[in-house]
């Protein structure tokens, strides 16, 4: 699975519609648990924040695959949603990428679920999960040591927020016998 199908993907799971932050968060998920090694993400304001997953969305936009509205108010944001070009792709990526795209629903469908699938509560758990998967084993798992780690890049978690994030990277968790990335 590349970077556009990766896009199209979850877009198709996500019910044809989805933001451009939730994007990135729920492919920062998706390619963590998937073990998509093409697309990699460093820390941003937003939290894990990926080139691969940018210029995915810029490719499939480019190609007619999506459709991008813009809203501007309060602040601008955007939203894609699948052409009928880019609906004959995703089948296509679905049936040459199973695995990765079963791992794409079960995020999306975990976060509809807990009604998660909104650019804040999928930034609390990225960033949460970012800072912890980077501090590795030495890391102050707690939410004072997690909102102390979030303040060294410029992030402001709060205590609620990362309890939030908690119990949403909780739900996140693979299935019993499937490791992330593996």
């Amino acid at each position: 699975m590349d970077r556009l199908d990766l896009v199209l993907a979850i877009i198709d799971a996500s019910g044809g519609t989805v933001g451009r932050t939730e994007l990135q968060k729920l492919g920062y998920f998706a390619s963590l648990e998937a073990g998509l090694g093409g697309i990699r993400y460093k820390d941003h304001f937003y939290g894990p924040f990926s080139k691969e997953v940018a210029f995915g969305i810029e490719d499939t936009r480019a190609a007619l695959l999506v459709n991008e509205t813009v809203r501007s108010s309060p602040i601008e944001s955007y939203a894609y949603s699948l052409t009928d070009d880019g609906r004959e792709i995703v089948k296509r990526v679905r049936s040459e990428c199973p695995e990765e795209c079963a791992v794409v629903d079960r995020i999306v469908a975990v976060c509809r679920e807990r009604r998660a699938l909104s650019a804040h509560r999928l930034a609390f758990a990225a960033k949460s999960h970012y800072l912890l998967a980077r501090a590795g084993g030495e890391a102050d798992r707690t939410p004072a040591g997690i909102e102390r780690m979030a303040s060294g890049f410029g992030w402001n978690l709060k205590e609620d927020d990362i309890k939030r994030g908690a119990a949403l990277l909780g739900a996140l968790a693979p299935p019993a016998g499937r490791a992330a990335g593996s």
